[in-house]
Protein backbone atom coordinates (compact mmCIF):
# COMPACT_ATOMS: atom_id res chain seq x y z
CA UNK A 1 0.00 0.00 0.00
CA UNK A 2 2.86 2.38 0.77
CA UNK A 3 4.00 2.10 -2.87
CA UNK A 4 0.60 3.36 -3.98
CA UNK A 5 0.30 6.34 -1.65
CA UNK A 6 2.17 8.67 -4.08
CA UNK A 7 -0.67 8.18 -6.58
CA UNK A 8 -3.13 9.55 -4.03
CA UNK A 9 -0.87 12.48 -3.14
CA UNK A 10 -0.50 13.36 -6.84
CA UNK A 11 -4.29 13.23 -7.31
CA UNK A 12 -4.78 15.41 -4.23
CA UNK A 13 -2.30 17.97 -5.58
CA UNK A 14 -4.09 18.05 -8.95
CA UNK A 15 -7.44 18.47 -7.20
CA UNK A 16 -6.12 21.35 -5.07
CA UNK A 17 -4.64 23.19 -8.06
CA UNK A 18 -7.79 22.86 -10.18
CA UNK A 19 -10.01 23.81 -7.23
CA UNK A 20 -7.90 26.92 -6.66
CA UNK A 21 -8.32 27.84 -10.33
CA UNK A 22 -12.09 27.28 -10.03
CA UNK A 23 -12.30 29.42 -6.89
CA UNK A 24 -10.32 32.23 -8.50
CA UNK A 25 -12.60 32.24 -11.53
CA UNK A 26 -9.86 31.48 -14.01
CA UNK A 27 -10.82 30.51 -17.58
CA UNK A 28 -14.36 31.90 -17.25
CA UNK A 29 -14.39 32.98 -20.89
CA UNK A 30 -13.31 29.55 -22.07
CA UNK A 31 -15.82 27.90 -19.76
CA UNK A 32 -18.60 30.08 -21.22
CA UNK A 33 -17.54 29.10 -24.73
CA UNK A 34 -17.75 25.36 -23.98
CA UNK A 35 -21.02 25.83 -22.09
CA UNK A 36 -22.54 27.54 -25.15
CA UNK A 37 -21.79 24.41 -27.18
CA UNK A 38 -24.11 22.42 -24.90
CA UNK A 39 -27.23 24.38 -25.87
CA UNK A 40 -29.71 22.33 -27.87
CA UNK A 41 -32.97 23.34 -29.46
CA UNK A 42 -36.03 23.34 -27.21
CA UNK A 43 -39.72 24.02 -27.58
CA UNK A 44 -40.52 27.67 -28.28
CA UNK A 45 -44.08 28.65 -27.41
CA UNK A 46 -45.16 30.46 -30.57
CA UNK A 47 -48.77 29.97 -29.46
CA UNK A 48 -48.20 32.38 -26.60
CA UNK A 49 -45.47 34.70 -27.93
CA UNK A 50 -45.61 36.91 -31.04
CA UNK A 51 -42.84 39.28 -32.16
CA UNK A 52 -43.78 42.24 -34.35
CA UNK A 53 -40.53 43.22 -35.92
CA UNK A 54 -39.55 46.73 -36.88
CA UNK A 55 -37.59 45.51 -39.89
CA UNK A 56 -36.59 46.81 -43.29
CA UNK A 57 -39.95 46.02 -44.94
CA UNK A 58 -41.85 47.93 -42.28
CA UNK A 59 -39.50 50.90 -42.56
CA UNK A 60 -39.98 50.96 -46.35
CA UNK A 61 -43.77 50.89 -46.00
CA UNK A 62 -44.20 53.23 -43.03
CA UNK A 63 -41.30 55.64 -43.48
CA UNK A 64 -37.95 56.66 -42.08
CA UNK A 65 -37.06 55.63 -38.54
CA UNK A 66 -37.83 56.92 -35.91
CA UNK A 67 -41.51 56.81 -36.72
CA UNK A 68 -44.08 59.28 -35.42
CA UNK A 69 -45.53 58.08 -32.13
CA UNK A 70 -48.97 58.19 -33.69
CA UNK A 71 -47.92 55.08 -35.68
CA UNK A 72 -47.62 53.16 -32.41
CA UNK A 73 -50.82 54.77 -31.10
CA UNK A 74 -52.75 53.54 -34.15
CA UNK A 75 -51.32 50.06 -33.76
CA UNK A 76 -52.23 49.86 -30.06
CA UNK A 77 -55.78 50.98 -30.78
CA UNK A 78 -56.10 48.36 -33.54
CA UNK A 79 -55.03 45.70 -31.01
CA UNK A 80 -58.10 46.67 -28.95
CA UNK A 81 -60.32 44.87 -31.45
CA UNK A 82 -58.75 41.50 -30.41
CA UNK A 83 -56.91 42.38 -27.20
CA UNK A 84 -53.62 40.59 -26.62
CA UNK A 85 -52.78 39.39 -23.12
CA UNK A 86 -50.06 42.04 -22.88
CA UNK A 87 -47.89 44.12 -25.18
CA UNK A 88 -44.20 44.78 -24.67
CA UNK A 89 -43.23 47.96 -26.48
CA UNK A 90 -39.44 47.64 -26.64
CA UNK A 91 -38.87 51.24 -27.68
CA UNK A 92 -37.76 53.86 -25.12
CA UNK A 93 -39.65 57.12 -25.57
CA UNK A 94 -37.42 59.02 -23.18
CA UNK A 95 -37.28 62.21 -25.28
CA UNK A 96 -40.16 64.37 -26.58
CA UNK A 97 -41.29 63.62 -30.14
CA UNK A 98 -39.55 65.56 -32.88
CA UNK A 99 -43.06 66.24 -34.26
CA UNK A 100 -44.22 68.04 -31.14
CA UNK A 101 -46.44 67.51 -28.12
CA UNK A 102 -49.46 66.47 -30.19
CA UNK A 103 -47.56 63.39 -31.37
CA UNK A 104 -46.74 62.44 -27.76
CA UNK A 105 -50.38 63.04 -26.70
CA UNK A 106 -51.62 60.72 -29.45
CA UNK A 107 -49.61 57.86 -27.96
CA UNK A 108 -50.52 58.81 -24.37
CA UNK A 109 -54.24 58.89 -25.23
CA UNK A 110 -53.99 55.48 -26.91
CA UNK A 111 -52.27 54.05 -23.82
CA UNK A 112 -55.17 55.26 -21.69
CA UNK A 113 -57.88 53.96 -24.04
CA UNK A 114 -56.68 50.36 -24.55
CA UNK A 115 -58.07 47.47 -22.54
CA UNK A 116 -54.87 45.47 -22.10
CA UNK A 117 -51.57 46.12 -20.27
CA UNK A 118 -48.48 47.55 -21.94
CA UNK A 119 -44.95 47.17 -20.60
CA UNK A 120 -42.53 49.90 -21.63
CA UNK A 121 -38.78 49.70 -21.21
CA UNK A 122 -36.50 51.21 -18.60
CA UNK A 123 -32.75 50.91 -19.02
CA UNK A 124 -29.92 51.27 -16.52
CA UNK A 125 -27.04 53.33 -17.87
CA UNK A 126 -24.73 51.90 -16.69
CA UNK A 127 -25.82 48.62 -15.11
CA UNK A 128 -23.90 47.89 -11.91
CA UNK A 129 -23.66 44.33 -10.55
CA UNK A 130 -22.94 43.83 -6.86
CA UNK A 131 -23.30 40.70 -4.73
CA UNK A 132 -25.61 38.96 -7.15
CA UNK A 133 -27.92 41.99 -7.52
CA UNK A 134 -28.22 44.77 -10.12
CA UNK A 135 -28.60 48.51 -9.71
CA UNK A 136 -28.57 51.45 -12.05
CA UNK A 137 -26.05 54.24 -12.22
CA UNK A 138 -28.84 56.12 -13.98
CA UNK A 139 -32.23 54.73 -15.03
CA UNK A 140 -33.52 55.88 -18.42
CA UNK A 141 -37.35 55.74 -18.54
CA UNK A 142 -40.18 56.80 -20.87
CA UNK A 143 -41.54 60.32 -20.56
CA UNK A 144 -43.90 60.77 -17.58
CA UNK A 145 -46.82 61.29 -20.00
CA UNK A 146 -46.38 57.61 -20.98
CA UNK A 147 -45.14 56.16 -17.71
CA UNK A 148 -48.10 57.53 -15.75
CA UNK A 149 -50.68 55.92 -17.99
CA UNK A 150 -53.03 53.56 -16.10
CA UNK A 151 -52.23 50.68 -18.45
CA UNK A 152 -48.45 51.10 -18.47
CA UNK A 153 -45.84 49.46 -16.29
CA UNK A 154 -42.08 49.51 -16.68
CA UNK A 155 -39.71 46.63 -17.25
CA UNK A 156 -35.93 46.64 -17.25
CA UNK A 157 -34.57 45.70 -20.66
CA UNK A 158 -31.00 45.40 -19.37
CA UNK A 159 -29.11 42.28 -20.37
CA UNK A 160 -25.71 41.19 -19.09
CA UNK A 161 -22.93 40.68 -21.65
CA UNK A 162 -19.78 38.79 -20.77
CA UNK A 163 -16.30 39.77 -21.88
CA UNK A 164 -16.81 38.06 -25.23
CA UNK A 165 -19.90 40.30 -25.79
CA UNK A 166 -22.26 37.34 -25.56
CA UNK A 167 -25.52 37.88 -23.64
CA UNK A 168 -25.95 34.97 -21.22
CA UNK A 169 -27.72 36.51 -18.19
CA UNK A 170 -30.37 39.01 -17.19
CA UNK A 171 -31.16 40.71 -13.87
CA UNK A 172 -34.57 39.94 -12.40
CA UNK A 173 -34.86 43.53 -11.23
CA UNK A 174 -32.95 46.81 -11.39
CA UNK A 175 -33.62 49.32 -8.62
CA UNK A 176 -37.02 47.75 -8.02
CA UNK A 177 -37.98 47.67 -11.72
CA UNK A 178 -38.68 44.06 -12.70
CA UNK A 179 -37.17 42.55 -15.83
CA UNK A 180 -39.04 43.45 -19.01
CA UNK A 181 -39.83 39.82 -19.89
CA UNK A 182 -40.85 38.94 -16.32
CA UNK A 183 -43.15 41.97 -16.09
CA UNK A 184 -44.78 41.07 -19.40
CA UNK A 185 -45.58 37.53 -18.25
CA UNK A 186 -46.96 38.83 -14.97
CA UNK A 187 -49.12 41.49 -16.61
CA UNK A 188 -50.43 38.98 -19.14
CA UNK A 189 -51.84 36.90 -16.32
CA UNK A 190 -49.88 33.87 -17.42
CA UNK A 191 -47.91 31.75 -14.97
CA UNK A 192 -44.17 31.97 -14.43
CA UNK A 193 -43.28 28.32 -13.94
CA UNK A 194 -40.90 27.46 -11.10
CA UNK A 195 -40.77 31.12 -10.08
CA UNK A 196 -39.02 30.31 -6.80
CA UNK A 197 -35.93 29.20 -8.73
CA UNK A 198 -35.30 32.73 -10.03
CA UNK A 199 -32.56 34.74 -8.38
CA UNK A 200 -31.10 38.23 -8.63
CA UNK A 201 -29.09 37.31 -11.74
CA UNK A 202 -30.33 34.49 -13.99
CA UNK A 203 -28.87 32.58 -16.89
CA UNK A 204 -30.88 32.80 -20.10
CA UNK A 205 -32.00 29.47 -21.51
CA UNK A 206 -32.18 30.02 -25.24
CA UNK A 207 -34.54 27.65 -27.02
CA UNK A 208 -33.67 28.45 -30.64
CA UNK A 209 -30.88 30.01 -32.72
CA UNK A 210 -31.47 33.59 -33.92
CA UNK A 211 -32.54 32.50 -37.41
CA UNK A 212 -35.38 30.40 -35.97
CA UNK A 213 -36.89 33.06 -33.70
CA UNK A 214 -39.77 33.92 -36.03
CA UNK A 215 -41.35 37.35 -36.18
CA UNK A 216 -44.05 39.17 -38.19
CA UNK A 217 -43.70 42.52 -39.90
CA UNK A 218 -45.05 45.39 -37.81
CA UNK A 219 -46.58 47.20 -40.78
CA UNK A 220 -49.03 44.36 -41.43
CA UNK A 221 -51.13 45.27 -38.41
CA UNK A 222 -51.83 48.62 -40.04
CA UNK A 223 -52.90 47.05 -43.34
CA UNK A 224 -54.26 43.58 -42.60
CA UNK A 225 -57.32 43.38 -40.35
CA UNK A 226 -57.33 39.56 -40.41
CA UNK A 227 -53.81 39.58 -39.03
CA UNK A 228 -55.00 41.26 -35.81
CA UNK A 229 -57.06 38.23 -34.82
CA UNK A 230 -53.86 36.21 -34.49
CA UNK A 231 -52.74 38.40 -31.60
CA UNK A 232 -55.67 37.82 -29.29
CA UNK A 233 -54.70 36.54 -25.85
CA UNK A 234 -51.01 36.41 -26.67
CA UNK A 235 -47.94 38.20 -25.38
CA UNK A 236 -46.96 40.60 -28.15
CA UNK A 237 -43.50 42.13 -28.37
CA UNK A 238 -42.75 45.13 -30.56
CA UNK A 239 -39.11 45.88 -31.20
CA UNK A 240 -36.36 46.57 -33.70
CA UNK A 241 -35.18 43.65 -35.83
CA UNK A 242 -33.65 45.59 -38.71
CA UNK A 243 -29.86 45.31 -38.74
CA UNK A 244 -29.48 49.06 -39.38
CA UNK A 245 -31.18 49.84 -36.07
CA UNK A 246 -28.31 48.15 -34.22
CA UNK A 247 -30.35 46.42 -31.55
CA UNK A 248 -28.66 43.04 -31.92
CA UNK A 249 -26.41 41.06 -29.60
CA UNK A 250 -24.64 37.72 -29.63
CA UNK A 251 -26.20 34.91 -27.62
CA UNK A 252 -25.20 31.46 -26.44
CA UNK A 253 -27.02 30.05 -29.45
CA UNK A 254 -25.68 32.56 -31.98
CA UNK A 255 -22.76 30.61 -33.43
CA UNK A 256 -21.58 34.00 -34.68
CA UNK A 257 -25.00 35.37 -35.72
CA UNK A 258 -26.52 38.09 -33.55
CA UNK A 259 -30.08 38.05 -32.20
CA UNK A 260 -32.30 41.11 -31.95
CA UNK A 261 -32.89 42.54 -28.49
CA UNK A 262 -36.62 41.84 -28.79
CA UNK A 263 -35.77 38.25 -29.80
CA UNK A 264 -33.71 37.87 -26.61
CA UNK A 265 -36.64 39.23 -24.57
CA UNK A 266 -38.92 36.71 -26.29
CA UNK A 267 -36.45 33.95 -25.38
CA UNK A 268 -36.57 34.99 -21.73
CA UNK A 269 -40.37 35.01 -21.81
CA UNK A 270 -40.30 31.53 -23.30
CA UNK A 271 -38.04 30.23 -20.54
CA UNK A 272 -40.31 31.78 -17.88
CA UNK A 273 -43.44 30.27 -19.39
CA UNK A 274 -41.85 26.86 -20.07
CA UNK A 275 -40.01 26.53 -16.76
CA UNK A 276 -36.59 26.26 -18.44
CA UNK A 277 -33.85 27.09 -15.98
CA UNK A 278 -30.08 26.94 -16.01
CA UNK A 279 -28.26 27.25 -12.70
CA UNK A 280 -24.61 26.66 -11.99
CA UNK A 281 -23.82 23.64 -9.86
CA UNK A 282 -23.26 24.83 -6.31
CA UNK A 283 -19.68 25.41 -5.18
CA UNK A 284 -19.56 22.52 -2.69
CA UNK A 285 -20.75 19.98 -5.27
CA UNK A 286 -18.33 21.42 -7.85
CA UNK A 287 -15.38 20.97 -5.47
CA UNK A 288 -16.44 17.39 -4.73
CA UNK A 289 -16.67 16.59 -8.43
CA UNK A 290 -13.30 18.22 -9.15
CA UNK A 291 -11.57 16.21 -6.41
CA UNK A 292 -13.35 13.01 -7.46
CA UNK A 293 -12.23 13.58 -11.06
CA UNK A 294 -8.67 13.96 -9.81
CA UNK A 295 -8.85 10.94 -7.50
CA UNK A 296 -10.30 8.47 -10.00
CA UNK A 297 -7.26 8.39 -12.33
CA UNK A 298 -5.05 7.58 -9.34
CA UNK A 299 -7.33 4.69 -8.35
CA UNK A 300 -7.39 3.41 -11.93
CA UNK A 301 -3.59 3.45 -12.17
CA UNK A 302 -3.39 1.71 -8.79
CA UNK A 303 -5.72 -1.07 -9.97
CA UNK A 304 -4.52 -1.38 -13.57
CA UNK A 305 -0.94 -2.28 -12.77
CA UNK A 306 0.12 -4.06 -15.95
CA UNK A 307 -0.31 -1.36 -18.57
CA UNK A 308 -0.09 2.40 -18.29
CA UNK A 309 -1.74 2.76 -21.68
CA UNK A 310 -4.67 0.64 -20.49
CA UNK A 311 -4.99 2.86 -17.43
CA UNK A 312 -4.96 5.96 -19.64
CA UNK A 313 -7.62 4.38 -21.88
CA UNK A 314 -9.85 3.68 -18.87
CA UNK A 315 -9.46 7.29 -17.76
CA UNK A 316 -10.36 8.54 -21.23
CA UNK A 317 -13.54 6.45 -20.99
CA UNK A 318 -14.32 8.09 -17.66
CA UNK A 319 -13.70 11.45 -19.34
CA UNK A 320 -16.39 10.65 -21.90
CA UNK A 321 -18.70 9.55 -19.08
CA UNK A 322 -18.12 12.90 -17.34
CA UNK A 323 -18.95 14.71 -20.56
CA UNK A 324 -22.15 12.72 -21.10
CA UNK A 325 -23.19 13.32 -17.49
CA UNK A 326 -22.47 17.05 -17.82
CA UNK A 327 -24.60 17.21 -20.99
CA UNK A 328 -27.46 15.37 -19.27
CA UNK A 329 -27.30 17.68 -16.25
CA UNK A 330 -27.16 20.71 -18.54
CA UNK A 331 -30.32 19.50 -20.24
CA UNK A 332 -31.90 19.27 -16.79
CA UNK A 333 -30.92 22.86 -16.04
CA UNK A 334 -27.72 22.32 -14.04
CA UNK A 335 -24.56 23.84 -15.51
CA UNK A 336 -21.47 21.98 -14.34
CA UNK A 337 -18.09 23.65 -14.76
CA UNK A 338 -17.13 21.51 -17.71
CA UNK A 339 -13.66 22.96 -18.12
CA UNK A 340 -12.43 22.44 -14.56
CA UNK A 341 -13.99 19.00 -14.14
CA UNK A 342 -12.25 17.80 -17.30
CA UNK A 343 -9.08 19.71 -16.50
CA UNK A 344 -9.00 17.90 -13.15
CA UNK A 345 -9.03 14.37 -14.56
CA UNK A 346 -6.72 15.28 -17.45
CA UNK A 347 -4.15 16.89 -15.14
CA UNK A 348 -4.34 14.04 -12.65
CA UNK A 349 -4.05 11.44 -15.43
CA UNK A 350 -1.01 13.15 -16.95
CA UNK A 351 0.74 13.53 -13.60
CA UNK A 352 -0.01 10.00 -12.44
CA UNK A 353 1.08 8.63 -15.82
CA UNK A 354 4.29 10.67 -15.56
CA UNK A 355 4.95 9.31 -12.07
CA UNK A 356 4.24 5.76 -13.24
CA UNK A 357 6.48 6.09 -16.29
CA UNK A 358 9.44 8.02 -14.88
CA UNK A 359 9.49 6.62 -11.35
CA UNK A 360 7.59 3.35 -10.93
CA UNK A 361 8.20 1.87 -14.36
CA UNK A 362 11.82 3.00 -14.34
CA UNK A 363 12.43 0.10 -11.96
CA UNK A 364 10.51 -2.22 -14.27
CA UNK A 365 12.47 -1.06 -17.28
CA UNK A 366 15.72 -1.75 -15.43
CA UNK A 367 14.47 -5.21 -14.52
CA UNK A 368 13.33 -5.77 -18.10
CA UNK A 369 16.72 -4.75 -19.38
CA UNK A 370 18.34 -7.11 -16.89
CA UNK A 371 16.16 -10.16 -17.55
CA UNK A 372 15.07 -9.79 -21.19
CA UNK A 373 17.97 -11.88 -22.46
CA UNK A 374 17.65 -14.53 -19.79
CA UNK A 375 13.99 -15.37 -19.26
CA UNK A 376 10.93 -16.04 -21.40
CA UNK A 377 8.45 -13.29 -22.21
CA UNK A 378 5.81 -14.86 -19.92
CA UNK A 379 8.22 -15.02 -16.99
CA UNK A 380 9.36 -11.47 -17.68
CA UNK A 381 5.76 -10.17 -17.74
CA UNK A 382 5.08 -11.82 -14.40
CA UNK A 383 8.20 -10.27 -12.93
CA UNK A 384 7.22 -6.86 -14.24
CA UNK A 385 3.72 -7.19 -12.80
CA UNK A 386 5.28 -7.39 -9.34
CA UNK A 387 8.96 -6.41 -9.15
CA UNK A 388 8.91 -7.31 -5.45
CA UNK A 389 9.08 -10.97 -6.53
CA UNK A 390 12.68 -10.34 -7.50
CA UNK A 391 14.72 -9.72 -4.40
CA UNK A 392 17.91 -8.36 -5.84
CA UNK A 393 20.85 -9.34 -3.70
CA UNK A 394 20.02 -12.99 -3.13
CA UNK A 395 17.53 -15.28 -1.43
CA UNK A 396 17.28 -19.01 -0.92
CA UNK A 397 14.83 -20.83 -3.20
CA UNK A 398 14.28 -24.33 -4.44
CA UNK A 399 15.42 -24.48 -8.05
CA UNK A 400 16.11 -27.00 -10.78
CA UNK A 401 19.55 -26.41 -12.29
CA UNK A 402 20.42 -27.40 -15.85
CA UNK A 403 23.90 -27.96 -17.30
CA UNK A 404 24.75 -29.04 -20.84
CA UNK A 405 28.11 -29.49 -22.50
CA UNK A 406 29.26 -30.36 -26.01
CA UNK A 407 31.07 -33.67 -26.22
CA UNK A 408 34.37 -33.58 -28.09
CA UNK A 409 34.38 -29.80 -28.32
CA UNK A 410 38.19 -29.76 -28.53
CA UNK A 411 38.08 -31.98 -31.60
CA UNK A 412 35.47 -29.76 -33.24
CA UNK A 413 37.61 -26.69 -32.50
CA UNK A 414 40.60 -28.30 -34.13
CA UNK A 415 38.62 -29.16 -37.30
CA UNK A 416 37.17 -25.68 -37.86
CA UNK A 417 38.47 -22.17 -38.14
CA UNK A 418 37.61 -19.73 -35.32
CA UNK A 419 35.10 -17.97 -37.55
CA UNK A 420 33.38 -21.24 -38.49
CA UNK A 421 33.40 -22.35 -34.87
CA UNK A 422 31.65 -19.15 -33.77
CA UNK A 423 29.04 -19.61 -36.52
CA UNK A 424 28.33 -23.19 -35.44
CA UNK A 425 28.16 -22.25 -31.75
CA UNK A 426 25.81 -19.35 -32.45
CA UNK A 427 23.46 -21.67 -34.29
CA UNK A 428 23.65 -24.22 -31.50
CA UNK A 429 23.20 -21.71 -28.66
CA UNK A 430 20.26 -20.07 -30.44
CA UNK A 431 18.40 -23.36 -30.84
CA UNK A 432 19.11 -24.56 -27.28
CA UNK A 433 18.39 -21.21 -25.60
CA UNK A 434 15.03 -20.95 -27.31
CA UNK A 435 13.91 -24.18 -25.62
CA UNK A 436 15.03 -22.88 -22.23
CA UNK A 437 13.08 -19.67 -22.60
CA UNK A 438 10.03 -21.26 -24.25
CA UNK A 439 9.67 -23.59 -21.28
CA UNK A 440 9.91 -20.96 -18.55
CA UNK A 441 13.58 -21.28 -17.72
CA UNK A 442 16.21 -18.65 -17.01
CA UNK A 443 19.39 -18.64 -19.03
CA UNK A 444 22.16 -18.18 -16.50
CA UNK A 445 25.24 -18.07 -18.72
CA UNK A 446 27.31 -19.62 -21.47
CA UNK A 447 30.54 -21.14 -20.19
CA UNK A 448 32.61 -21.81 -23.28
CA UNK A 449 30.57 -24.48 -25.03
CA UNK A 450 28.47 -25.20 -21.94
CA UNK A 451 25.02 -23.83 -21.10
CA UNK A 452 23.79 -23.18 -17.56
CA UNK A 453 20.10 -22.50 -16.88
CA UNK A 454 17.64 -22.88 -14.02
CA UNK A 455 13.93 -23.08 -13.23
CA UNK A 456 12.03 -21.97 -10.10
CA UNK A 457 13.38 -18.43 -9.86
CA UNK A 458 12.95 -15.49 -9.90
CA UNK A 459 9.29 -16.55 -9.64
CA UNK A 460 8.08 -19.73 -8.04
CA UNK A 461 7.35 -22.57 -10.43
CA UNK A 462 5.67 -25.66 -8.95
CA UNK A 463 6.35 -27.52 -12.22
CA UNK A 464 9.97 -26.48 -12.46
CA UNK A 465 11.40 -30.03 -12.61
CA UNK A 466 9.03 -31.11 -15.36
CA UNK A 467 9.55 -27.90 -17.33
CA UNK A 468 13.30 -28.38 -17.13
CA UNK A 469 13.00 -32.00 -18.31
CA UNK A 470 10.66 -31.04 -21.19
CA UNK A 471 13.13 -28.35 -22.28
CA UNK A 472 15.99 -30.86 -22.12
CA UNK A 473 14.18 -33.46 -24.22
CA UNK A 474 13.20 -30.81 -26.78
CA UNK A 475 16.84 -29.74 -26.93
CA UNK A 476 17.83 -33.26 -27.85
CA UNK A 477 15.15 -33.36 -30.56
CA UNK A 478 16.22 -29.95 -31.81
CA UNK A 479 19.83 -31.12 -31.85
CA UNK A 480 18.93 -33.95 -34.24
CA UNK A 481 17.47 -31.39 -36.68
CA UNK A 482 20.48 -29.12 -36.24
CA UNK A 483 22.92 -31.96 -36.94
CA UNK A 484 21.13 -32.73 -40.21
CA UNK A 485 21.68 -29.12 -41.26
CA UNK A 486 25.31 -29.15 -40.16
CA UNK A 487 26.00 -32.45 -41.93
CA UNK A 488 24.39 -31.15 -45.12
CA UNK A 489 26.84 -28.26 -45.33
CA UNK A 490 29.86 -30.26 -44.19
CA UNK A 491 30.07 -29.00 -40.62
CA UNK A 492 30.87 -31.37 -37.76
CA UNK A 493 27.92 -32.77 -35.84
CA UNK A 494 27.32 -31.94 -32.19
CA UNK A 495 26.68 -34.30 -29.31
CA UNK A 496 25.79 -33.05 -25.82
CA UNK A 497 25.29 -34.24 -22.29
CA UNK A 498 22.67 -32.78 -19.92
CA UNK A 499 22.50 -32.80 -16.14
CA UNK A 500 19.45 -31.81 -14.05
CA UNK A 501 19.22 -31.51 -10.30
CA UNK A 502 16.62 -29.98 -7.97
CA UNK A 503 17.45 -28.50 -4.58
CA UNK A 504 17.97 -25.32 -2.54
CA UNK A 505 20.23 -22.59 -3.88
CA UNK A 506 20.95 -18.91 -3.40
CA UNK A 507 19.39 -16.88 -6.22
CA UNK A 508 20.24 -13.25 -6.84
CA UNK A 509 22.64 -10.68 -8.23
CA UNK A 510 26.27 -11.56 -7.76
CA UNK A 511 29.16 -9.35 -8.78
CA UNK A 512 30.35 -5.80 -8.22
CA UNK A 513 28.72 -2.39 -8.35
CA UNK A 514 29.96 -2.08 -11.92
CA UNK A 515 29.00 -5.48 -13.26
CA UNK A 516 26.90 -8.32 -11.92
CA UNK A 517 24.94 -11.37 -13.05
CA UNK A 518 21.65 -12.81 -11.93
CA UNK A 519 22.64 -16.37 -11.07
CA UNK A 520 22.27 -19.31 -8.69
CA UNK A 521 24.92 -20.61 -6.31
CA UNK A 522 25.24 -23.54 -3.96
CA UNK A 523 25.56 -27.28 -3.72
CA UNK A 524 22.63 -27.85 -6.11
CA UNK A 525 24.60 -26.13 -8.87
CA UNK A 526 27.66 -28.27 -8.21
CA UNK A 527 25.60 -31.48 -8.26
CA UNK A 528 23.89 -30.54 -11.55
CA UNK A 529 27.30 -29.86 -13.12
CA UNK A 530 28.61 -33.19 -11.78
CA UNK A 531 25.60 -35.08 -13.22
CA UNK A 532 26.19 -33.51 -16.62
CA UNK A 533 29.77 -34.80 -16.55
CA UNK A 534 28.63 -38.34 -15.70
CA UNK A 535 27.05 -38.69 -19.15
CA UNK A 536 30.49 -39.59 -20.51
CA UNK A 537 30.87 -42.38 -18.01
CA UNK A 538 27.33 -43.80 -18.49
CA UNK A 539 27.22 -43.23 -22.25
CA UNK A 540 23.98 -41.25 -21.90
CA UNK A 541 22.74 -37.85 -23.05
CA UNK A 542 20.73 -36.85 -19.97
CA UNK A 543 21.10 -37.67 -16.27
CA UNK A 544 18.78 -36.38 -13.53
CA UNK A 545 18.95 -36.60 -9.78
CA UNK A 546 16.36 -38.38 -7.66
CA UNK A 547 15.03 -35.07 -6.24
CA UNK A 548 14.22 -33.98 -9.78
CA UNK A 549 12.65 -37.32 -10.73
CA UNK A 550 10.40 -37.28 -7.65
CA UNK A 551 8.92 -33.90 -8.64
CA UNK A 552 8.05 -34.88 -12.21
CA UNK A 553 4.35 -35.72 -12.60
CA UNK A 554 4.38 -36.80 -16.25
CA UNK A 555 4.93 -40.37 -17.39
CA UNK A 556 8.46 -40.98 -18.62
CA UNK A 557 10.60 -44.11 -18.99
CA UNK A 558 13.07 -43.45 -16.21
CA UNK A 559 16.02 -45.82 -15.95
CA UNK A 560 17.91 -46.12 -12.69
CA UNK A 561 21.63 -45.81 -13.34
CA UNK A 562 22.82 -46.39 -9.80
CA UNK A 563 24.19 -44.41 -6.88
CA UNK A 564 27.16 -42.13 -7.18
CA UNK A 565 29.30 -40.37 -4.66
CA UNK A 566 29.34 -36.61 -5.02
CA UNK A 567 32.09 -34.49 -3.59
CA UNK A 568 30.97 -32.79 -0.37
CA UNK A 569 28.12 -35.27 0.27
CA UNK A 570 28.19 -38.14 2.75
CA UNK A 571 25.35 -40.08 1.18
CA UNK A 572 25.53 -41.39 -2.39
CA UNK A 573 23.15 -39.87 -4.94
CA UNK A 574 20.67 -41.92 -6.95
CA UNK A 575 20.69 -40.95 -10.61
CA UNK A 576 18.42 -41.69 -13.59
CA UNK A 577 18.23 -41.25 -17.32
CA UNK A 578 15.34 -41.21 -19.77
CA UNK A 579 14.99 -44.09 -22.21
CA UNK A 580 13.40 -43.63 -25.61
CA UNK A 581 9.61 -43.63 -25.36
Amino acid sequence: MARKLPYLFIALAAGIIVSASFSAGFFVGLENFFEDLLFSEKYFNHNEIVILGIEDESIRNIGQWPWPRKVFADALLKFNQNPPAAVGLDVIFSEPSRLGIQDDRALADALNEISYPVVMPAEAQPLILENGQARAGNLSKPLPIFENSKNVSLGSVNLISDRDNVVRRFPLAVDGVKAFAYELVKKSGKEVLDESSLSGINKIVYALPPAQIGYMSFWRILEDEDFLSKLKGKIVLIGATAADLHDEQLTSFSRGRAMSGVGIQASIINMLLSGYRLSSLDAASSFIWIFFSALLPALVFMMVARSSLAAVAVNVIFGFIYLILIILLFDKGIAVNLLHVNFSWVLSTLWVFGYRYFVVEKEKREIKNLFSKYVSKDVLNEILSDPAKVKLGGEEKEVTVFFSDIRGFTTISEKTTPKELVRILNKYFTAMTKEVLDNGGVLDKYIGDAIMAFWGAPIDDPDQAENALVASLKMLDKLKELNKELKAIGDPEINIGIGLYTGPAIVGNVGSDLRFDYTVMGDTVNVASRLEGLNKEYKTQIIIGETTKNKIKGKYNFKFLGSVAVKGRKEPLNIYTIESQ
